[in-house]
């Protein structure tokens, strides 16, 4: 049997409820059952500590971890994401590094296992937590148990009501004295939610065409001027709001993933409430098996530019169409409405080249902004530190030479038998000792600082890899994983390509031609 650790963490001590975890450890339990040579071992709890702000050498969980590893208590580390081992993008890396190298396993609920087999693979696991810092004061997936107990009283703790319905005072209040807010049906749309249903499972109509009928006659969205689409379709038909169920986290949403969860994680209510009903249990359910049975079977076609690619028009997903030795990238928007302005035939393997190129610039400029920025803000901090130790070596001289100057004060006061003058002596005496060992402390801690700073320099130099040629010789799904983690959206134009990436640049333009096959 493998014996398990699993850490849990939360970064403050609001996001614990009643001194625990239980969200964390809920989801690291349910996925060793899933196991069957796993065992729990042992469970790290860090409540209130921040991954990005506190070093892993100030954090008593990660030392105990790294000690249990070298004792041999555990085989495997299990998080329920990998930003709970840290955010910090110079050391996290390393300590996952140093457990793998320790021959330990190190597993993600939500990410399954980070491994560093080859290069590509360092270059992906700093990169993920170079990313990890820049959203260190963002909430991604935990929530709180508080707020899963509400979700399952059938609480509804959205600040936006769903389509189909509005918020409206209820008669209880929060925990700070705030009127909770309840839903009401809005008879208006709740009609077009049940025209939609009744499209899809009476008349058999697709959700492009369901779009394309409400568009037609002009049956209105909520936002002015919005058209419906197949993303707001689906939205509506697998939302168990309008058979009464309030539910929490039916989608993955951070600043880089917006991706529908599958159902077992969803979090959902302990029975419907009547009150919101719109459509009837048995409808809601008939209506989505549908969806599931026309689902695409079989696996996708796997591209370097999947799920990136907008018009810069409309907004909506440009996909690649054909099945000729050429494959062309397509407007939905334009194909749903007709109305949209691109133009353009952009052919995907072109796409790809010019966004492969745009990478490669763009690896090489993150390779010397991020070490030459590392560089010279350790250097500043190192020379801050140089500075103060200048500064405590005088003060510490001035101390001992007015310590000796009192010590040999003390023979002739105490021949005088001024009481008065030796408790003065006496008192700044000690006043002096305290203050040296005062001294004495913050000296060693900046010693121990310039050292860790240069050691992270060191290390960092050697952990950072020629960025282009692994990109270049990663397969296409680790090349994926690097593009994902470093760009967050394509706009095609045109006349031009906007590429957005994440960090530390905001935008990348590549010139085009409105037909360039």
């Amino acid at each position: 049997m493998k014996k398990v650790g699993c850490l849990y963490r939360v970064s403050t001590y609001k996001q614990a409820y009643q001194n625990d975890i239980p969200v964390q450890k809920e989801a690291c339990k349910k996925f060793i059952k899933n196991k069957k040579d796993w065992i729990i071992e042992k469970e790290y709890i860090e409540l209130g500590v921040s991954g990005y702000k506190v070093s892993e050498k100030k954090r008593d969980a990660i030392q105990e971890v790294k000690q249990d590893v070298l004792d041999k208590k555990i085989d495997i580390l299990l998080v329920f994401m990998f930003d709970r081992i840290g955010r910090r993008e110079e050391e996290t890396p390393l300590v996952v590094r140093w457990l793998i190298d320790q021959g330990i396993e190190v597993w993600s609920v939500n990410e399954g296992q980070r491994t560093i087999n080859d290069r590509y693979d360092r270059l992906l696991n700093y990169i993920t937590y170079w990313q990890a810092e820049g959203e260190s004061e963002k909430i991604s997936l935990r929530a709180t148990e508080r707020r899963i107990q509400l979700i399952k009283d059938g609480i509804y703790m959205g600040n936006y009501a769903p389509y189909g319905y509005i918020l409206i005072d209820s008669n209880e209040t929060t925990k700070i004295g705030k009127i909770r807010k309840k839903l009401k049906i809005y008879p208006k749309e709740a009609k077009i939610i049940e025209l939609i249903f009744y499209l899809l499972i009476d008349l058999n109509y697709g959700t492009d065409k369901i779009a394309i009928y409400l568009n037609k006659y002009e049956f209105k969205r909520r936002k002015e001027n919005r058209k419906w689409d197949n993303g707001m379709i689906l939205e509506i038909v697998r939302n168990p709001i309008y058979k009464g169920y309030v539910s929490f986290r039916k989608r993955n949403k951070t600043k880089n993933v917006n991706e529908r969860n599958n159902k077992s994680k969803w979090i959902m209510s302990d029975k419907p409430n009547e009150e919101i009903i719109i459509i009837s249990e048995d409808r809601w359910n008939k209506a989505n098996d549908i969806l599931d049975a026309r689902s695409r079977k079989g696996k996708r076609v796997l591209r370097l530019l999947s799920g990136l690619t907008r018009c810069g028009y409309c907004k909506d997903y440009i996909v690649p169409k054909g099945k000729s030795k050429y494959i062309y990238m397509k407007c939905k928007g334009k194909q749903k409405t007709g109305y949209c302005e691109y133009e353009a035939n952009y052919r995907l393997d072109k796409l790809e080249e010019m966004v492969n190129n745009e990478i490669k610039k763009y690896l090489l400029t993150i390779k010397k902004i991020d070490l030459r920025n590392i560089v010279r803000n350790n250097n500043k901090k190192i020379n801050m530190r140089k500075e103060k130790l200048v500064q405590i070596n005088k003060k510490e001289s001035y101390l001992k030479n007015r310590l000796e100057e009192l010590k040999n004060q003390v023979a002739n006061v105490l021949m005088q038998n001024d009481i008065n003058l030796i408790n003065k002596i006496g008192s700044e005496i000690k006043t002096i000792q305290y203050s040296l060992n005062e001294q004495s402390l913050l000296k060693l801690k900046y010693e121990n600082e310039i050292f860790e700073f240069n050691e992270k320099i060191n290390s960092l130099k050697e952990l950072i890899p020629n960025w282009i040629k692994e990109y270049d010789i990663a397969p296409l799904d680790k090349k994926r994983m690097i593009v994902n983690k470093l760009i967050e959206k394509i706009y095609l134009y045109n006349d031009r390509i906007e590429i957005l990436v994440k960090y530390p640049i905001t935008k990348l333009i590549v010139k085009g031609k409105k037909n360039n096959d």
